[in-house]
């Protein structure tokens, strides 16, 4: 390798930890047309690509690693989060597999291979990788994170809060395990604690964009249930109002207690956030309610116009006929 080509690995390295990923993959291709055979080159060009979001190009990219260095796991770990990402979840437990092979003794490779059965329905073959992993390493808080992604997507809430926590134990700043706090939470229906969770984990990794898709989502699920609660308490409160007017003291009381507690969960849901997921929550209906009201306006002039062309029409046609009558 050329002087110098192994700083500017070193440097593009750090710039895909920084998630400066487009960055990075231009100072590789510069070091890689000057050293081709650099499997660690191709390897961390992988990486780039898979930051960037361009799996077929992670893909190619770590073959080309592979075939350098046929005896390195790092290539296989990379197709498989590659195809992982691609759909393509069968041809990802193969991938790792292979890597587990060349890397038995890493808990790296079994940390993919655990991912990959997770995402291909495994369980059972997910929680075997991931518990070999914790046996080889224990106090890594990435496998803490795995071993509860698998738990969640066997339906073990439980599990999966405490594998996440007990990540949080060794690794406080652990964004990931903040999000999947946060899917816990919203497969538990609490969006207004995933949306917390979400925020956190944005806060912690600023720029990681599933991030704030995650926290949009939780939000719209506080929103709707908040809009529902505003649609019961209209409809309580009319028949509050008939009850009233009736003189019918039992449903007086029955549809004022059901108003007070709705309005108290509505209340309390919103007050359950955090300060920024509140101020998020206002953006979030301002932009519905200017949404909807140009959608409104559009379908408004739409049927005006539909009508001055009939009208138009129509007047072209009396033209018409008054005509061939002369």
């Amino acid at each position: 390798m050329p002087e110098g080509h192994g700083a500017d690995l070193s440097r593009a390295s750090v710039m895909i930890d920084l998630g400066r990923y487009r960055d990075a993959a231009r100072l590789l291709a510069t070091v890689l047309a000057g050293s081709p055979a650099s499997s660690r080159g191709w390897c961390l060009l992988s990486r780039a690509h898979l930051g960037d979001g361009n799996a077929p190009e992670a893909v190619a990219a770590a073959a080309r690693a592979s075939a350098l260095d046929p005896a390195d796991d790092w290539p296989f770990r990379l197709v498989s989060t590659a195809l992982i990402g691609m759909g393509q979840t069968a041809d990802a437990v193969r991938a790792a597999q292979e890597a587990r092979k060349l890397a038995p003794h890493f808990w790296r490779s079994h940390v993919c291979l655990a991912q990959a059965a997770t995402a291909d329905g495994q369980h059972d073959l997910a929680a075997q990788a991931a518990e070999t992993a914790l046996s080889l390493a224990p106090d890594v808080a990435d496998i803490h994170v795995t071993a509860g992604k698998a738990a969640l997507s066997r339906g073990d809430l439980a599990a999966a809060r405490a594998w996440q926590e007990s990540a949080l134990a060794i690794e406080p700043t652990h964004s990931g395990a903040i999000n999947e706090l946060g899917r816990i939470s919203l497969r538990s229906r609490d969006a207004a604690a995933a949306a917390g969770h979400f925020l956190h984990a944005a806060r912690t990794s600023p720029g990681t964009g599933v991030f704030g898709r995650n926290t949009e989502l939780a939000l719209s699920r506080v929103a709707l249930r908040l809009a529902t609660s505003v649609a019961l308490i209209a409809a309580e409160a009319a028949c509050l109002i008939l009850a009233l007017l009736t003189g019918n003291v039992p449903l007086v009381v029955l549809f004022a207690i059901l108003l007070v507690a709705v309005a108290t969960r509505a209340s309390l849901e919103i007050r359950r956030l955090p300060p920024e997921g509140r101020r998020h929550l206002r953006r979030l209906i301002s932009a519905r309610r200017a949404q909807l009201g140009r959608s409104l306006g559009a379908a408004t002039i739409g049927r005006a116009t539909a009508r001055s062309r009939g009208q138009g029409h129509a007047q072209t046609t009396q033209a018409g006929n008054e005509a061939a009558r002369g």
